[in-house]
């Protein structure tokens, strides 16, 4: 089956991160997938994650500018065209090919928003297939009828070495590393661990280049903060597989996120996550993220897990159990069947 998406890729934006996981389930199916992406300059994301693969035309800008170059979708022709997160592309030139499109190709929309869009040009489109993945999305039903919920997914299971990846990343071996993912929007709760994880326990914060003047400096002993460029997807995998526990802590949003597309990333590299129960991005989680409710809790429940190995035992099952309920090969099919294919 030939399957084209049009789509942010090999960047750190959550469109990628969706796009990627069910695009490289396709392929591997033995589907022809043809990625059409945002150009260097004028891309959703904050950096780029990886190097572009020979199916990938970067032929479009940002809705910002507009910039589209219709030839190379035009001149292919698809069993499916996906379309991901259509507000972050150039759309009213895309709405001009669509009918174009449309008659050689089903049409896909991959809707993102969590409340319904006032734009008059949102509903003006004739999708063949409507899909939208967290059930807080349902209100679109009122617009898109036989709207189908497909669940976000994660990406595949991996694993690394923790002393090898602590030697790569130039960390200190001997001691729990608790690591503060601190880039795309994510904050670090506490700038200092419990008294009582001081000896045992280095906190790790990794923000973006240029933010870590944002952030206030653990302790020497106990603390470290670092820059980065946007973490290639090697180097995401490297801090995960190198940490005892993740911290994201974001809690809500003004803009049209749903769900955390970071926690999606991670858990499938066995490293506990946790998060906080009250965030739009966590609400709908569930046991397979380790929720607090305020840095009381959070700090009761760094030494909880870092210490009862029982505990973070059947919590690292429940984690196992969803990566196989959402992994790309059970997500990508749902695409292809809900289609009609």
């Amino acid at each position: 089956m030939k399957i084209a998406m049009m789509s942010a890729w090999n960047t750190d934006s959550g469109t990628a991160i969706h796009a990627e996981t069910v695009g490289r389930a396709w392929i591997a199916s033995g589907h022809e997938l043809t990625v059409f992406s945002h150009i260097r300059n004028d891309f959703h994301g904050t950096g780029f994650t990886g190097m572009d693969e020979d199916y990938v035309i970067r032929c479009f800008g940002t809705q910002k500018t507009g910039y589209l170059d219709s030839k190379p979708i035009l001149d292919r022709n698809f069993d499916f065209f996906i379309i991901q997160d259509i507000r972050m592309l150039p759309v009213e030139n895309l709405y001009r090919l669509l009918p174009k499109i449309k008659s050689r190709s089903k049409l896909v929309n991959i809707l993102y928003e969590n409340h319904l869009p006032e734009e008059k040009w949102f509903f003006k489109a004739d999708w063949d297939t409507v899909v939208y993945f967290d059930r807080r999305q349902e209100f679109f039903k009122e617009v898109y009828p036989r709207a189908k919920h497909i669940p976000f997914p994660c990406f595949p299971p991996r694993s690394g070495n923790k002393a090898e990846a602590r030697r790569k990343l130039n960390l200190p071996e001997g001691k729990n590393i608790i690591y503060f993912f601190c880039q795309r929007g994510y904050r670090p709760p506490i700038t200092e661990l419990p008294v009582q994880l001081q000896e045992t326990s280095i906190l790790l914060i990794v923000t973006q280049n240029g933010h870590s003047r944002a952030i206030e400096r653990p302790g020497n002993k106990h603390g470290l903060v670092r820059e980065e460029p946007a973490l290639s997807r090697e180097r995401f995998d490297d801090y995960l597989f190198a940490s005892d526990i993740c911290v994201l802590h974001k809690v809500s949003t003004s803009d049209l996120a749903v769900v955390s597309s970071t926690a999606y990333q991670s858990l499938g590299t066995g490293c506990p996550i946790m998060a906080p129960a009250e965030s739009d991005f966590f609400k709908e989680s569930g046991d397979e993220i380790i929720k607090y409710r305020s840095i009381t809790d959070l700090n009761r429940k760094l030494m909880e897990f870092t210490e009862n190995r029982e505990k973070l035992k059947k919590h690292m099952d429940n984690v196992k159990r969803f990566v196989r309920e959402r992994s790309p090969e059970v997500i990508s099919a749902m695409f292809l069947h809900s289609s009609g294919a």
